[in-house]
Parts: structure tokens; C-alpha cells; sequence
């Protein structure tokens, strides 16, 4: 295992909403505005903390120094908020950032206004190694390539309870009443596609809204064994690791940074399978650096940039396994027995459906 930022990672885990990111999306939270770009340099959003301190170290120089294009990272704000900024500037014309970090319900969205600078498969020469999922396709191209993945795990404070936490039953099972901390938007926490894989083997049942109530109505015994539903991730670090609230849902690779640290954590990839969501890759479509963005793009997706990052954040790689050359101890550390036994999210329910499904979110879970 290559050396950790320790005293990043603790400033950030302690101070940051971590893996937001993906916001609405159970991702990353960002720390910053974002400015506009210089005129020949690459500007890339990516999410902050610690997550921004390990590619400004193991990403961003070697791609300058590998075809001399300089690369400035901001620190991305949520999703919602990232949007918006987007939106307004390609209206206008400008470009805050040329290339961005995206969850794939914040990637739909930015499709559906027409934000992202399509490519096609021959752009580039490092596609094969993806994994085909994170190739986002549309009508005409491709708008967003695989960065970066985690999964959302089942977590524990190993001085309370000693036996792992590791079925999604523990979510309606009265012995953990009033005792998880669970991510409190539909659409991060993705308890939906949780239930509808555990208690319905049906993944489909999602497709219609009828469909949906079902969902919720057996969603709603998760309830009282919720003790918090928390927007920011660092909230529910803090009372994990002090025992106040011993289990719950986490990033599985936040998880693994704090048992560097040496709290008493453990994070437990789930029977039914853990929730793998990702980050992708986008362009503005108001860009005026567009042949360095695809240079980027086809850098990034490399599989030995890919496996450093991995080695680095915990976080999962987006190529497939036989191109990765990670052993096979830490592999199963970041993405236990591999995406295809994990849960994927039905992302457009998040986003054609939105409003109705937040509204349904607040009456049968929050309220």
C-alpha cells in the first residue's frame, strides 16, 4: 500500500462532506467558487479535499508533463450548484472550467440542457480499457467517460458492535433500532434500488410510479432504526467513530482513510451487494480548449493512472479488472467482489422523475 496524506485526509475527513458528490447524488462535496480559466491552461473541476490534494499530486503533473499542456483544479461545489454555474456560463458563451467531475444523474442533467461537448469512440485510444457502463452514450456521441467509482457500504464502530454489519436486512431489523446513520436524499442514498433489489428481486419495479409506492411503502420500516439521516457526510464520521451512532451507510474508501487513521471503523461490502455509483468525466460544451480536454479525457482513462489512483483515494477503478494491475488483496479491499455483484442505481428515476420522488422522499421517510 503506497504511503497515505495523512494530515490531509484527517483535515478533510473531519471538515469536508467527503464523497459527495456527488450532493443529491451521494457524492463529494466541493469547498470553493469556481474561476475562469486562463487562456491556455486546462481547468478541471474535481472534488475537493483530499480527492483534489491526491491528483493535484498523482494526476495533474505527470499529464502536463506528458504533453505540456498546464492543468490548474478547482474545487467543485455540489452538483445542484455546479449545474447551475455551468448552465449560466455555456448561455453565455464561457467556459468557468473546461473539464468537470460529474455524477451520472448530474451528467443526464447536463445533457438534457445540452452543457457537454460530445465526443465519438474514435477520439480516443484508451476507451477500450472502461469499463462499457461509464461510456455514457447519447443520440450523437458521447458526453462522459468514466473517472472514478465508489461504493456506498454498511458500516460499524467495531468497540460497540463486533459482528459485522453486512445485509441490507439490518435496515428493517429491530435490533438496530434508533442506531444507523443513513444518507438522508433519495437520490444519495439510492435506498430505493436497495430495497427494490432486497425485498422485491426486482430491479424493474422501479419503471413506473406505481411501482415506486410499493417501494416506498416497504422503504418506510427502515425508520426506526434510522438515528440520523445526515446531508453531510463528516457529521456521521464524527458519531461513528465516537460510538454515538455505531453503524449506518458510508463510502466504503471514506471509511478505509479513517482505519488509517486508526479509528475503530470497519466497512463491510453487503451480501446483496454494495451500491456502486461513480464520477464521469464531462466537458463544457463552451470550451475553447476541447483538444486538450479530449487529451485529458484519454490520459486519465489509461489503466496505470487509473490503478494509481486507485491505490491512493480507495476509490474503485472505471477499467475493467483484466486491464488493472492492482493485487488482488488491495482490489478486494476497494471494490470487493467487483461490480457485478453490486447494486446500480436506476439514475433516471432521479432525474425524470425528480420532484415527485423528492416529495414522496419527505412524506414517507423524513416525516
Amino acid at each position: 500500500m503506497p504511503a497515505q496524506d495523512t494530515n490531509g485526509r484527517r483535515e478533510f475527513l473531519r471538515t469536508s462532506a467527503a464523497v459527495g458528490g456527488v450532493a443529491a447524488l451521494g457524492g463529494l462535496a466541493g469547498c470553493t467558487g469556481m474561476l475562469d480559466s486562463g487562456d491556455d491552461t486546462l481547468t478541471v473541476a474535481v472534488y475537493g479535499g483530499v480527492f483534489q490534494e491526491v491528483m493535484d499530486e498523482e494526476l495533474f503533473p505527470a499529464f502536463s508533463d506528458e504533453h505540456d499542456i498546464e492543468v490548474e483544479s478547482e474545487a467543485q461545489p455540489t452538483s445542484e450548484e455546479a449545474l447551475t454555474q455551468y448552465e449560466n456560463a455555456v448561455s453565455a458563451g464561457q467556459a468557468p472550467v473546461d473539464v468537470a467531475i460529474m455524477a451520472q444523474t448530474g451528467v443526464l442533467k447536463g445533457l438534457n440542457s445540452n452543457l457537454w461537448h460530445l465526443w465519438s469512440e474514435d477520439d480516443f485510444e484508451n476507451l477500450e480499457y472502461i469499463s462499457d457502463d461509464l461510456v455514457m452514450e447519447a443520440d450523437d456521441g458521447i458526453p462522459a467517460i468514466g473517472a472514478l467509482s465508489w461504493y456506498i457500504n454498511l458500516v460499524q464502530n467495531t468497540d460497540v458492535i463486533e459482528d459485522p454489519v453486512d445485509s441490507w436486512e439490518a435496515l428493517w431489523d429491530d435490533q438496530y433500532e434508533n442506531t444507523l446513520g443513513l444518507l438522508g436524499y433519495a437520490s444519495n442514498s439510492f435506498l430505493l434500488d436497495i430495497t427494490a433489489e432486497l425485498r422485491f428481486d426486482d430491479p424493474e419495479i422501479l419503471q413506473d410510479r406505481d411501482g415506486v409506492e410499493e417501494v416506498f411503502q416497504e422503504l418506510q420500516g427502515v425508520t426506526s432504526q434510522a438515528n440520523m439521516w445526515y446531508e453531510n457526510e463528516a457529521d456521521f464520521q464524527q458519531r461513528l467513530i465516537d460510538g454515538e451512532v455505531p453503524a449506518g451507510m458510508l463510502y466504503s474508501d471514506i471509511t478505509l482513510v479513517l482505519q488509517d487513521e486508526g479509528e475503530p471503523v470497519q466497512s463491510n461490502f453487503v451480501e446483496e451487494g454494495s451500491v456502486l455509483d461513480s464520477g464521469l468525466w464531462v466537458t463544457l460544451e463552451s470550451t475553447d480548449l476541447s483538444e486538450e480536454a479530449r487529451q485529458f479525457i484519454d490520459y486519465a482513462s489509461q489503466p496505470a493512472v487509473q490503478d494509481r489512483l486507485a491505490e491512493n483515494l480507495y476509490t474503485s477503478p472505471t477499467i475493467d479488472r483484466e486491464h488493472s494491475e492492482i493485487d488482488d488483496e488491495l482490489y478486494e479491499q476497494i471494490a470487493g467482489p467487483g461490480p457485478d455483484e453490486a447494486i446500480t442505481p436506476n439514475y433516471d428515476l432521479y432525474v425524470e422523475e425528480e420532484d415527485w420522488v423528492n416529495q414522496r422522499w419527505e412524506e414517507f421517510i423524513i416525516n
